[in-house]
């Protein structure tokens, strides 16, 4: 059993990006629709991310995830087909080192 993902598991790259970034603050609960896979994406000053493009209400976002954050991306691999699949994203720690996810998913199609 693999025990991290690794950033080529991602399904393409990008090179481009168009809206908002999604930001998730200490201890807020925020729910999300994907609309995407999650795509590779290489920033010149902050490195490589998987890029999630995301629905939160009636406005589209990019969800950056760390390559390195394999407790969340476990959570999202699990979910299986992303596009169309709607979750609650939980956030606990304020700093890098104690930022913790969780997922709970609130509908798939």
């Amino acid at each position: 059993m693999e025990n991290n993902t690794s950033i080529e598991n991602w399904r393409d790259e990008i090179s481009e990006v168009s809206s908002a970034t999604l930001k998730i603050q200490e201890g807020e609960d925020v729910v999300i629709t994907f609309k995407d896979e999650g795509k590779n994406y290489t920033h010149s000053e902050y490195g490589t991310s998987i890029r999630f493009t995301v629905v939160k209400g009636e406005e589209e976002f990019s969800w950056y995830v760390n390559p390195n954050n394999f407790a969340l991306l476990k959570q999202i691999k699990e979910l299986g087909k992303l596009a169309g699949t709607s979750i609650k994203v939980s956030r606990v720690g304020s700093k890098k080192s104690d930022t913790r996810y969780t997922i709970e998913t609130i509908k798939t199609e």
